[in-house]
């Protein structure tokens, strides 16, 4: 079973000078009036491309439209992944949105040993032609970071706020080396909203002491990494 998310925009500001608390304390006095929802919680992802890295090099020349493909989980990393969803993130220029397979339950440490998870999605039903498209990705960077959410006063705008992130390798992924890598020296603040408040978000991100950027983790991790 697929879901398909609402085209909503994104705007992303890689923040290196301030620590996640002092940028939380900007987005508080913001006068959008924002307020923490949710709990903070680990986000963490596998993402897939194929042999010769598409979707990074698209996304590095800035091509639209453009998508990702990534399985995503809350919480811990390692161990059995409870609630797992393949996600399909599409994307043209800052407007985009996800589809969305739930997937099977699956043990992180033998995910890479395995056949591919999306030839056991249960109910997921794919196209003959995204089938084809998924069986040539492969596991190429695991990525993991800390988030906290807020909405603005109206409800018309969120933020997320991503600090504490970290990349891997697919190889290798034994507990010892992710427990010793350090996270990054920057935090990701990113403004979504629908697409019909974009001529209105500007009079948001004017308030933010912080420059707009184009930013993509998996772009980031893959030239840490491979580059």
């Amino acid at each position: 079973m697929q879901a398909t998310d609402h085209l909503r925009c994104e705007r992303k500001f890689l923040v290196s000078d301030l620590s996640a608390r002092e940028i939380e304390e900007a987005i508080l006095l913001h006068p959008t009036i924002f307020s923490p929802i949710h709990h903070q919680r680990f986000v963490n992802n596998i993402y897939f491309d194929n042999l010769e890295l598409l979707s990074y090099y698209e996304n590095l020349s800035g091509i639209t439209p453009r998508k990702k493909v990534r399985v995503r989980w809350y919480g811990d990393l390692m161990g059995q992944i409870k609630e797992p969803v393949l996600e399909i993130k599409r994307k043209s220029g800052i407007v985009g949105n996800k589809i969305f397979y739930p997937l099977p339950r699956f043990v992180f440490e033998s995910f890479f040993t395995e056949s591919a998870i999306w030839r056991s999605t249960g109910n997921a039903t794919f196209s003959e032609g995204f089938q084809r498209e998924l069986a040539l990705l492969e596991p190429t960077l695991i990525n993991r970071y800390n988030r906290k959410y807020f909405l603005s006063a109206d409800g018309c705008y969120r933020i997320t706020l991503d600090s504490d992130i970290n990349f891997f390798p697919v190889q290798p992924f034994l507990p010892s080396f992710f427990a010793n890598e350090s996270p990054e020296p920057y935090c990701v603040l990113e403004l979504k909203y629908d697409h019909a408040k974009d001529c209105e978000a500007s009079g948001v991100t004017k308030h933010f002491p912080f420059r707009l950027t184009k930013s993509s983790k998996y772009v980031s991790g893959i030239f840490k990494l491979y580059s």
